[in-house]
């Protein structure tokens, strides 16, 4: 259930699996734009009740950057799962300030965002109905956690020129991360391991879509790939440096892949999504403060490696490895995280992760064509005869859905109602809401006397 420091509304009307929203109230925080019988776009209400599971498509396809991922350090004194999510910029922020002297950007209603959130799209029903193919694999060069599949993926892709570019998340050695886009072989050698903090993955394309639209904004991305500490600004049109990205690739989680495809199929610039196979992540101030030093007992210098491994958070160290059940360290992903019932990324052409198969290899799964013909082209990739254990990773599916459980049929359809009449892509998504599913009962068995 959510308390009422889940939100900054008054007794919002909303709880787990109750997903009412009201707009009265977030237009009263956020402003009512002067636009009767408009609205805000939904994913206002999206973020309001902490749905919002802070992916940067919004960011990325907004013509005037009115949503934005928050990117400075939040406060996790009182809500240890406090997380960076979207915030709308709406007229009432720019009330009083002159455009001649200061950046002016509210929201103007175009609705774009609306038809990329990955929350306003639903979740699958079957994870594994659209897979044409798996087996395990590891690089034959590479090193890396759980055989350095995305990461041989990625650099051969990038060495036979089938992509421009790849799309992912970087770590220091103190294991703070950036956004970072690859150009490279060298560069995807230098980024193995998984991460298990969170960066908006997809708001990186905002420099790409914006520079063939020939934005005037400053890039989220330097010229040499790394994330700009800065926030965006507003320049002298960007350089051509951009435009010459025309096949990304793009790795991410489950709500950051759903993002990403939505944001394909409305801008093509998006070649190839590899999804990471992903049960929660935490932000950098809990991992830090809380999950490594005190639940774990290690010193962050320390790590060397992190994994959720059967059951277990586990954490490596130059001196030993410590082990804790997930549900110790679970509580404190990012709120955003509980209401994410995408365990596989369904919405990927290649899905890849570590469970299902041995130590040392990842499971991969490849779910279309687009995905076949890819990975098809991958030198020095191992294959090994061993069947995927998916009867392993449908459990920890159905234990991901279990435990994030939610009414998102019922949000999806008093969201997109609310319209009189719905918009068209709102009655696309209200005619594809699945039925509901039909519980099962295990009934007792008696014993015999």
């Amino acid at each position: 259930m959510l308390t009422e420091s889940d939100s900054n509304v008054p007794n919002p009307p909303v709880s787990r699996g109750i997903p009412k929203t009201n707009q009265s109230n977030v237009l009263t925080r956020l402003g009512d734009m002067h636009a009767p019988n408009v609205g805000l776009p939904k994913i206002a209400d999206v973020a309001e009740y902490n749905y919002c599971s802070s992916c940067g498509t919004c960011e990325a396809i907004c013509p005037v950057n009115a949503p934005v991922v928050r990117r400075e350090p939040v406060d996790i004194s009182r809500e240890k799962n406090n997380y960076r999510k979207m915030e709308l910029k709406t007229e009432a922020l720019f009330r009083g300030i002159n455009p001649f002297r200061a950046e002016v950007s509210p929201c103007v209603q175009c609705y774009a965002c609306e038809r990329v959130c990955p929350i306003l799209d639903g979740f699958p029903v079957d994870e594994f109905n659209n897979i044409r193919s798996m087996r395990a694999g590891k690089s034959r060069t590479l090193h890396g956690q759980d055989g350095a599949a995305v990461s041989q993926i990625l650099k051969s892709l990038l060495e036979q020129g089938e992509i421009d570019c790849a799309i992912g998340v970087v770590r220091n050695d103190r294991w703070s991360t950036k956004l970072f886009t690859f150009t490279s072989p060298e560069d995807v050698v230098k980024a193995g391991g998984t991460k298990y903090t969170y960066q908006p993955v997809v708001a990186t394309m905002r420099d790409i879509h914006r520079a063939y639209a020939g934005s005037a904004e400053s890039p989220l991305i330097s010229p040499d790939g790394s994330m700009q500490d800065a926030a965006r600004t507003y320049v002298e049109p960007i350089k051509n440096i951009l435009k010459r990205y025309k096949k990304v690739a793009l790795v991410g989680v489950p709500c950051q892949v759903h993002g990403a495809h939505l944001f394909r199929e409305n801008f093509n610039r998006i070649e190839l999504i590899i999804g990471l196979i992903c049960m929660e992540s935490f932000s950098e101030e809990i991992m830090f403060s809380e999950v490594v030093p005190k639940i774990m007992g290690v010193d962050i210098r320390d790590a060397v490696k992190m994994n959720f491994h059967k059951g277990k958070f586990i954490v490596e160290t130059t001196k030993e490895t410590k082990e804790v059940p997930i549900k110790d360290v679970a509580p404190m992903a990012r709120k955003g995280c509980h209401f994410c019932c995408d365990y596989t990324s369904y919405y990927a052409d290649i899905s890849v992760g570590s469970v299902g198969s041995d130590d040392g290899w990842s499971t991969i799964f490849v779910r279309t064509e687009t995905g076949e013909k890819y990975l098809n082209k991958v030198n020095d990739i191992e294959y090994t005869d061993k069947p995927i254990n998916l009867d392993m990773v449908k459990k920890l599916t159905d234990m991901k859905h279990k435990h994030n459980k939610w009414d998102w049929r019922g949000f999806m359809k008093e969201i997109w109602s609310r319209d009189s009449p719905p918009r068209p892509w709102g009655r696309e998504r209200l005619e594809k809401i699945p039925p509901p599913e039909i519980e099962k009962e295990t009934k007792p068995v008696k014993s015999k006397e």
